[in-house]
């Protein structure tokens, strides 16, 4: 399984943040046998810098670059990083999802959701839900993915659209998982407070923190 992490690290001088990362990370790395045969917190056994689309965008001064001449970085200064071009960029996903899904079930209505079936494939079998199926296989809808119908379109687009949206800004800027500046791993799962409640966790967090706290996203394997 591959996930994405939020690193909260102090400030940090820019040729630091790789060991100041590597050090945040090293009490989760499920391959230290030094701590015995088994440790519940051991959560990743290889990580990588998050690049391209999940890394972070950074204000438009180029002066508060973390890394010169690499935009987006994968570590900034929480002062340099663009939350709101996140947020846009989600919303916006968000509204091309909602308004997809309306006018394909305004076409098919009466799609139920996954939890009204017995099996999948008699959910699968749904004139809406196979069209998405359809779209994720060939991979040419901007909306319509596998992580999508996986979700259940159906539950996950049962709130009106305002609210749908509002939920992607606050999601906009959660990973599954995030460490805190005291080292503290919390993930989707703790204390099962599932996607949004772990979403809204890590944006209070967030702004609890000061402008020159360094926030490192990185890749993970489990």
């Amino acid at each position: 399984m591959h996930f994405y992490a939020t690193v909260f690290l102090p400030p940090t001088s820019p040729a630091d943040v790789p060991a100041a990362l590597a050090a945040a990370l090293a009490p989760y790395d499920r391959d230290d046998y030094t701590r015995g045969p088994y440790d519940p917190s051991a959560d990743w056994d290889r990580w990588e810098p998050a690049r391209d689309a999940a890394a972070f965008p950074l204000r438009p001064r180029g002066l508060d670059r973390l890394l010169p001449g690499r935009r987006p970085a994968f570590a900034a200064r929480k002062a340099a990083i663009d939350f709101a071009t996140m947020r846009d960029r989600a919303v916006r996903h968000a509204a091309g999802e909602f308004d997809a899904w309306a006018k394909l079930t305004a076409a098919h209505p009466g799609t139920r959701p996954r939890s009204a079936f017995d099996g999948q494939g008699e959910w699968l079998a749904q004139p809406a839900i196979q069209a998405v199926a359809t779209a994720a296989a060939t991979q040419r809808h901007p909306h319509f993915t596998f992580s999508f119908l996986l979700a259940d379109p159906v539950t996950t687009l049962a709130d009106d659209r305002d609210t749908y949206l509002a939920r992607a800004a606050v999601r906009a800027l959660a990973t599954y998982v995030y460490i805190t500046l005291t080292g503290d791993w919390l993930s989707e799962a703790t204390g099962d407070r599932g996607a949004d409640e772990h979403a809204q966790a890590l944006n209070s967090y967030l702004e609890s923190v000061a402008p020159d706290t360094i926030l490192a996203r990185v890749r993970c394997h489990a």
